[in-house]
Order: structure tokens, then sequence, then C-alpha cells
């Protein structure tokens, strides 16, 4: 009875661990990083894994660089802040929640063919893309939102009230709390630079 007992147990505590290993499957991978950035206050390096419910932080001397599973890359530029509340990728396709509390972030995002829901989210508003990707940034600050479009369309939807905008490539939007988003404008060439330069690996020097 006793040998039986111990053995129920060691299956217990074997099934308990492959929980465990499953739900820390992870969201992506540090690739460069610059500066104290951190997740949930450890110190970052490259290697470094993000999961599911983690926290990043880049100080305002900082820049971080993520490979997700989904091969898409997401680059931050100082003084920001997100939350990786979801990423499944699987047979069943890819669903992605970011919350971006502060900041700016460049997201290159993979196309897919199976069904796809990225977003990023901020106070005022929620930006996401399609299945086929694309390439666009997201500025988040206390009462705004702001989305330029390199490739691709990302739409822009209003948390307040819900009505969204489509922003093709080469264009770029705001939306303030409260309020719907702004019709989208096409950019000039210094408006993408100016955040561009922000979150460019080649601007500044990763630590190894």
């Amino acid at each position: 009875m006793n040998r039986r007992l111990v053995c129920a147990l060691f299956v217990l505590v074997g099934l308990a661990f492959g929980v465990d290993e499953a739900s820390a499957t992870p969201a992506g991978a540090v690739i460069a990083v610059s500066g104290l950035c951190t997740n949930h206050g450890r110190v970052l390096k490259r290697g470094d894994s993000v999961e599911v419910s983690d926290t990043v932080q880049v100080p305002q001397d900082g820049h971080l660089q993520l490979k997700m599973a989904d091969g898409s890359v997401i680059s931050f530029a100082p003084d920001s802040i997100m939350v990786v509340a979801s990423y499944e990728v699987d047979g069943a396709g890819r669903f992605v929640k970011l919350s971006l509390r502060q900041g700016l972030l460049r997201a290159r995002v993979t196309p897919v063919k199976s069904p796809s829901t990225f977003e990023v989210s901020t106070a005022t508003g929620t930006a996401s893309v399609p299945s086929g990707g694309g390439d666009w940034f997201i500025r988040a600050q206390a009462d705004s939102a702001q989305v330029g479009v390199l490739a691709g369309i990302v739409d822009l939807t209003s948390s307040a009230t819900k009505q969204s905008v489509s922003i093709p490539s080469h264009w770029g939007t705001r939306n303030e709390a409260g309020l719907d988003p702004v019709l989208p404008r096409r950019w000039a060439r210094r408006e993408f630079n100016s955040v561009i330069n922000l979150t460019n690996v080649a601007t500044w020097r990763p630590a190894s």
C-alpha cells in the first residue's frame, strides 16, 4: 500500500511539473539590450526569455529588442513599459495582446496564413494588425496614443467611443482620451525618422 501511495505521489508531481513547463512557454526572447532593462525588476540580458504576464521596462537611457515566438520583432525606445497579456501561436492561429503602459515601440509583425489577432493596447486606444502583418509604431502617453505605419494596414480603435480608423502604409494618426481617433493623414519622412531613430538598433550599441 505504501509503495502504491509513493508511486501515485510521483505521478502527481510529474504532472504538476508538466503543467508548469507548458505554462512557462516563452512568448519571445531578448535579442538586443542596452542599459538596465528589466522584467519584473530582474535585469535582462541577451537570450533571456519573456513570458506571458511579464512586464518589461526600459529606462530612460536604455533600448530593448525582442524576437517573438512567431518571428515578429518588437523594438522599444527609452522610457517604455509593456506587459505581455497573451501570446498564443499554434496550429489554430496567432492571438497576441500586448499592453503598452508608456513609451514607444516598433512592431515588425510577420504575416501568417492562419487566423490572427495582434493587438497593442494603450490607455486611450488599441491598435491591431491583420494576418498580413506589418511594420508600424505606437506611442503611448497618459492621455493619448499615436500610430504610424511603414508597411501594411493597422486599425486604431478608441477605448472610449469604440470608433476605429484604418491606417495605410506611410500614414499615421492619433487618439486622444475620450475621443474618436483622428482621421489618418500621410506622414512626412521626418515624422517617421523621429521614431525610427528612437527604436533603431543601429543607433545604439547592444550589450552582450
